[in-house]
Order: structure tokens, then sequence, then C-alpha cells
């Protein structure tokens, strides 16, 4: 007899139903995303600046090589109203003419920035040991007799942001001071240096 026995069919789900659900399941991871980005901004909130930048020992061996110690002071600033910035460990070189003559790593263990804070980082770069190239060191001796040496300083560090549980991937904080003057003449006198900032 029809129907007596037989098992009801299972709907199975088709090959575009399955398609249409993980595009869903895209989207909806996309938009996510996209929320998260709009949200911490990971591009805008961070800016940087030097405050303060002088060196002490300026001189040249013999040889060629610079002695000295750049000491820069660096403000960090965290715009963002909600997310808090983990730093790594920050890279600082001071360059002249395309040259890198000093540089350090402070902060070895990182830091925390919450929202809407600043945080001044000093920094001590020793020269870099060996001789210069001679041309470089004959413009930067005549800087120094005329008083005033323009470098570069360029920060590089790794930082995520967290947005109350949620922790975005690590980026790469880039930034560029330039031009950074130093005036050995008076050297409680300088102006602040706002840096260009990419990540």
């Amino acid at each position: 007899m029809a129907g007596q026995g037989s098992t009801a069919r299972r709907s199975r789900p088709t090959t575009t139903k399955c398609i249409a659900a993980a595009l869903l399941a895209m989207v909806v991871v996309v938009a996510i995303i996209v929320i998260l980005w709009l949200t911490v901004r990971p591009s805008k909130p961070l800016r940087m600046s030097v405050d303060h930048a002088t060196v002490t020992g300026f001189n040249f061996t013999s040889g060629g090589a610079l002695n000295g110690t750049f000491d820069v002071t660096l403000r960090a600033y965290n715009r963002n109203k909600r997310a808090a910035v983990s730093y790594g460990p920050i890279e600082v070189g001071v360059w002249y003419d395309g040259e890198f003559i000093a540089g350090a790593v402070v902060l070895p263990g990182g830091f925390d920035q919450p929202p809407r804070n600043e945080t001044r980082i000093d920094v001590a770069a020793p020269a870099v040991a060996g001789a210069l190239p001679r041309g470089l060191e004959a413009a930067m001796k005549k800087d120094r007799t005329d008083g005033k040496l323009p470098v570069e300083v360029h920060v590089r560090a790794k930082a995520w942001f967290r947005y109350g549980m949620v922790k975005t991937r690590r980026y790469t904080v880039r930034a560029s001071c330039s031009p950074t003057v130093i005036v050995f003449s008076s050297p409680s006198s300088f102006d602040r240096v706002n840096c260009h900032v990419h990540i």
C-alpha cells in the first residue's frame, strides 16, 4: 500500500543555498570589520612631535667618526576617544642629509596609552660607530660653525589598538619629523616639530 512503511525524505540544501549562506557570512564579517575600523580608525588618532632636541659631546675623531649623543624628547598623543593603544619597543633614528648618524631603541617593554593620553618619551641616541663620508663630515662641521644642525628624526614601532575587549592586529607606526633643527648656541630654545605619522 502506498505510503506504508515509507519514510519522509529530508530536504538537502542545494548548492545555491550553500553559496548564498557563505556569501551572507562573508558580508557579515566584512561589515563587522568595517564598523570596527570606523570606530577605532587606526590611521587617524595618533600624533607625534619632537618637543626638544640637543646634542652633547659633538665632535669628530681624526678618523672621521662622529662622537656625541642626540637627546630627543618625543611626545606621543592618542587622540582617539575610545581606543587605547599598546606600543612595542620604539626605534628612533637620527638622519643627516640622508645618512643615518645616531639611533636607539627606547622603552623595550613598550607602553600602554589610554584614550586621549599624551606620553613623553626621552631618547638618548648615541652616534653610530665608524667614519662618516668625508663630504658629510665637512657639511656637519660647517653647520656646527653656523650654530644650527638640521636633522631628521624617524620613529618606528609596532602598535595595536584596543576597543573594550576587541584588539586589532598589530600595525607598524612610522613617524617622520623633519626638519628638526638643533641650535648649538642656545640648547634650551627649540621649536616643536610635528611629525608625519603613517600607519
